[in-house]
């Protein structure tokens, strides 16, 4: 059964989770996350858009996007190679708790948004 689910449904997520935000903390940390962690936040990106994803994955990753976004974490992100320790273990936990609903075609996507924002810099590797 295929769900109808926007974000904008979710009051108030701008305060917490918009592309916008995404993108910027990409380009801020992204590469301090590491690039397994970093596509997996792309590939949630790219998951969290698809009308093939369930409501209630999609909730998942809002929230974990939110919280990657967020300056206030359970370990600040500025604190040198730990800072981004909690934010990379949540994303790798989304990506292994909705893997069966994640496609190629988003893996592909996250990719490609990566290879974007970060030209040479980004590895591309298949996994």
């Amino acid at each position: 059964m295929k769900e109808d689910f926007q974000l904008d449904a979710v009051s108030g997520k701008e305060k917490h989770y918009s592309p916008k935000n995404f993108i910027t903390k990409i380009k801020f940390s992204g590469l301090k996350l590491g690039f397994k962690a970093l596509h997996g936040a792309a590939t949630l990106f790219s998951a969290i858009k698809s009308p093939d994803m369930p409501k209630k994955d999609k909730l998942l990753i809002a929230g974990v996007l939110g919280y990657f976004i967020l300056p206030i974490d359970l370990i600040a992100d500025f604190l040198p190679a730990v800072g981004l320790a909690d934010d990379a273990f949540l994303i790798m936990q989304a990506i292994s708790t909705i893997y069966s609903s994640i496609t190629d075609e988003m893996k592909e996507d996250g990719h490609l948004l990566l290879k974007k924002i970060f030209g040479e810099k980004y590895e591309y590797k298949d996994e």
